[in-house]
């Protein structure tokens, strides 16, 4: 017997030596893999308000995060990506925070965030402190050293302060000592206020601050359809032949010399969004107190002021700093 299996070992390396691959494959069958044939990962975590006038931001998570999982699984080598989300409002609200954890079933995921919808709120500042601390410790983030671990911090309003609160200071300095990243983007409405602690909170994790460009189609007075982008209550015309590249941000467009500055929104705009804010108004109610017309798809778009907070490019910009994380922690590369 000790002969045969003498035997059977030789024939199998024999066998190992003619076909490459296969000597490896039954030496490590059963056991883990090796640490340089792993699949790469990705813990990727939204904390997102779910106050009143986030309907749009919401709605554009929910119909772009299965896409967005699948062109990031798309690389080379291809990552296995973990979604996690928080939803955040303010004391007094339906909730706080509220918690989905960490999953590689997109469906799973997917259905988890279809149940959120945009309620609460009343005024401005929102639990930004208790949803940072919840996305940092209630999600399970994995434990593997190599991995990438990307939050994106997704909101229009400035932290609410509470005494004896966490301290959203004190969250990206934990967050970035465990090799979480945090990446936050500021809604339309963000005052100056949020503006500076959402720059702050990313700067103290290794992420960036980004303000999403919103997109608005107008019929101009000669009778001509326009493409204007809203960014940081800011409001610009992109050139006629450049409507397909509005997803690269007002910045970028101003930049390239393919958008420039329109007319600053009327005070009749700005009273109609803090208005919405403070009552939690629907989105047509919005709209017909703004003075402009409601945003195509009803409640979801959050037509606030004049800006259609439905339309977006809140997708394009996760993918591209999702991408950009894993080319840089593991090599991960990407086509065109």
């Amino acid at each position: 017997m000790h002969v045969l299996k003498s035997a059977a070992a030789v024939l199998l390396l024999s066998a190992g030596m003619l076909l490459p691959g296969l000597t490896p494959q039954l030496a490590s069958a059963g056991e883990a893999p090796a640490a340089n044939s792993e699949r790469p990962v990705l813990d990727l975590a939204f904390l997102i308000d779910t106050t009143g006038s986030m309907g749009g931001e919401i709605e554009m998570v929910k119909k772009k995060t299965k896409d967005l999982v699948a062109k990031l699984a798309a690389g080379k080598p291809a990552p296995i990506v973990r979604v996690g989300l928080v939803a955040y409002r303010d004391r007094g609200d339906e909730y706080v925070t509220k918690v989905f954890p960490f999953s590689d079933d997109i469906d799973k995921v997917v259905k988890d965030i279809t149940a959120l919808n945009a309620a609460g709120g009343g005024d401005t500042p929102e639990a930004v402190n208790q949803g940072l601390h919840a996305a940092l410790n209630d999600l399970e983030w994995t434990k593997n050293k190599r991995a990438s671990k990307l939050l994106f911090l997704i909101g229009d309003a400035a932290p609410h302060i509470y005494p004896n609160d966490f301290n959203w200071e004190t969250e990206a300095k934990s967050a970035i000592s465990r090799g979480i990243q945090i990446n936050t983007i500021g809604c339309d409405g963000l005052d100056s206020g949020g503006t500076t602690v959402f720059e702050k909170i990313a700067k103290l994790s290794d992420g960036s601050f980004e303000t999403l460009a919103y997109r608005q189609e107008i019929v101009n007075s000669e009778g001509k359809k326009e493409t204007l982008i809203t960014s940081g209550g800011s409001t610009y015309r992109v050139k006629a032949g450049a409507e397909a590249a509005w997803k690269s941000g007002a910045k970028d467009l101003e930049t390239r010399g393919l958008a420039v500055a329109a007319p600053a929104p009327t005070v009749m705009a700005k009273m109609g969004r803090a208005y919405a804010r403070r009552a939690s108004m629907s989105a047509e109610s919005a709209s017909l107190y703004a003075g402009a017309p409601a945003g195509v798809g009803g409640a979801a778009s959050a037509s606030y002021g004049g800006v259609n907070r439905g339309d977006s490019n809140l997708d394009e910009m996760m993918l591209n700093a999702a991408k950009s994380k894993l080319r840089k922690d593991a090599s991960i590369m990407y086509s065109k």
